[in-house]
């Protein structure tokens, strides 16, 4: 009875830290009209938004973000696995940009790979930085607090486990 309340509560704890019908949240932003988005701070003012492809359409009107759009046929809006996206490039004028949004996954196929493809076809654009992920909120700058909840998980999950069988012996 012991064995089957730990691992009942260990599905319990689970299923409270998995977030149902969510999409991924990505911070939208270019530094040419929001210079908070080279670093993006918990002061900056950018919010994260869920991603969808009529929010990743429409970003537009600069160059990096331009550049770097997977097409995709539109029309009604469509579930699609989304990623987020950060890019630095420098263009042909010598400005550099820091491009964050809302990508298409490309499953196999790296988004990061057609920037680089179509920078090369662009006379002076240098990409610099290209990442790719798949978490909230993961393409703002580096935090600590992020992985904060999965590391609770695993805690509590270690704890339930050493009571259970501490109890069992």
């Amino acid at each position: 009875m012991n064995k089957f309340y730990a691992i009942f509560m260990l599905i319990i704890l689970i299923a409270l830290t998995v977030e149902p019908g969510h999409g991924i949240k990505c911070y939208n932003c270019d530094s040419t009209s929001n210079q908070d988005c080279t670093e993006i701070t918990k002061n900056s003012g950018i919010v994260a938004e869920t991603c969808t492809p009529s929010i990743m359409a429409s970003t537009t009107g600069n160059w990096l973000a331009d550049l770097t759009r997977i097409e995709y046929f539109g029309g009604a809006e469509i579930t699609v696995p989304m990623v987020c996206q950060k890019i630095v490039a420098t263009n042909e004028n010598g400005d550099t940009m820091t491009y964050r949004g809302c990508q298409l996954d490309g499953g196999k196929t790296d988004p990061c790979q057609i920037a680089f493809g179509k920078a090369k076809l662009q006379r002076g654009v240098s990409i610099e930085h290209c990442s790719i992920c798949k978490d909230d909120e993961c393409n703002g700058a580096f935090s600590t607090i992020r992985g904060s909840r999965t590391a609770a998980v695993a805690f509590a999950s270690l704890l339930i486990v050493a009571i259970a069988n501490r109890v069992l012996l």
